[in-house]
């Protein structure tokens, strides 16, 4: 019995270890939650998933599961989670218009929105965003009443556009617009200057974007270097497909040469503008020997990319014209590895199961298409469909 009792409480004692060491969802009603935010003094937390949510499932085995995420959102507020395709969670996702998922929503006692978020994220920044959801300056319903009173200082419009981007993005272009009104060449010089490119700067063509890169030099002294390298490289991605469309060979090689100089994930980022530019600017025959040299080199273990490839370039997804027997093959190889090294991807066996429906591969066709149909019960009802049709489309041929 003493063997019993003890083993009990280990037990007991190892279940509530887990607990502190993931983020705390109690499974209780809407109405409960807000009843003890309120006799508890705190905020909501609420996650808003689907059951088919890579993303979602990314967050659950990778951010709250860490120990300093557990820790701070355990301790600050009533954490909730809930489907929002079934039960309450339907009725909680159109009442606070939650369309993408994950969302988190940060509510008060009565259920009033104080601050919202969404997407995968890094466990870093979903602690900060945890932490702007408890400071009043980030709070939606006090920094709409600041805006509506006419504050335009540069700090609150950026702030406002970061908070109100995931609330309502026709509000955020308002302060979108009265921030590019007071950004002229000095202010874009100063600390809040740099924070505005930073935020705002999506591409060389935009104000902000277009504006660092005409003066590189100068920012390259004065902010840290790797905020400057993260601007740089963040505007050079966009920029890689500008210089392909554009058969821009010579600013393309410069930019490889930035990339591959980089880490190992900077080199097959390399890789895959090289495979875009074959493919576009390039031979079939090109095409096949850069990616035979990739796919048993720097791509060898790239399920993900060796996919990619091959779905973009087989023919269906958008090309002007249809692809020759030589290329298709390539890409067939492509997407057998892919399958060979992550057979678990709904999108790798839909892909090789295209693919070999085109090359009337009947065998190979209807093994993917059985394989990417069962990993659709996993994703939504339009993947199910879609999965549906490839299948009988595989068994028809």
């Amino acid at each position: 019995m003493n063997r019993i009792i003890t083993a009990f409480v280990l037990f007991m004692g190892m279940t509530s270890l887990q607990a502190q060491e993931h983020v705390d969802f109690q499974k209780i009603s809407f109405t409960e939650a807000k009843s003890k935010a309120k006799a508890e003094d705190k905020l909501i937390f609420l996650d808003g998933y689907t059951s088919w949510c890579a993303p979602c499932k990314w967050m659950e085995g990778n951010v709250f599961n860490q120990k300093e995420v557990a820790d701070f959102y355990n301790t600050n507020f009533i954490n909730t989670k809930f489907d929002c395709e079934v039960g309450e969670g339907i009725d909680i996702a159109k009442k606070y218009g939650i369309r993408s998922f994950p969302t988190y929503l940060f509510l008060d006692g009565e259920g009033a929105l104080v601050y919202r978020t969404q997407s995968r994220m890094e466990a870093d920044k979903f602690l900060i965003e945890g932490k702007q959801a408890l400071n009043k300056d980030f709070h939606i319903p006090v920094i709409q009443e600041q805006f509506a009173s006419g504050e335009r200082d540069p700090k609150f419009l950026l702030r406002y556009i970061t908070v109100m981007s995931s609330v309502d993005p026709k509000e955020a272009q308002s302060a979108r617009v009265a921030l590019d009104a007071l950004a002229d060449t000095d202010f874009l010089k100063t600390p809040v200057g740099w924070e505005a490119i930073k935020q705002l700067g999506q591409n060389g063509n935009d104000k902000y974007g277009k504006f660092f890169l005409a003066n590189k030099a100068f920012f390259k002294t004065s902010v840290p270097k790797d905020e400057f390298q993260k601007k740089e490289q963040h505007l050079l991605r966009y920029a890689m497909y500008g210089y392909i469309r554009d058969k821009d060979k010579v600013e393309f090689e410069n930019g490889l040469v930035f990339f591959e100089q980089g880490d190992s994930d900077m080199q097959v980022e390399a890789a895959m503008y090289k495979v875009e530019w074959i493919a576009a600017n390039g031979t079939d025959q090109e095409f096949v020997q850069m990616t035979n040299k990739f796919r048993k080199g720097i791509l060898k273990d790239q399920a993900e990319k060796l996919s990619f490839i091959a779905r973009r370039n087989s023919g269906k997804y958008g090309q002007d014209k249809a692809p020759s027997k030589a290329l298709l093959n390539q890409c067939y190889v492509l997407a057998k590895q892919a399958v060979e090294l992550d057979g678990s991807s709904y999108s790798n066996q839909g892909t090789f199961a295209e693919i070999c429906i085109t090359l009337k591969k009947k065998k190979e066709a209807v093994k993917a298409a059985e394989a990417a149909r069962a990993l659709a019960d996993n994703e939504t009802s339009k993947i199910i469909k879609i999965a549906d049709a490839l299948l009988e489309r595989a068994q028809q041929l």
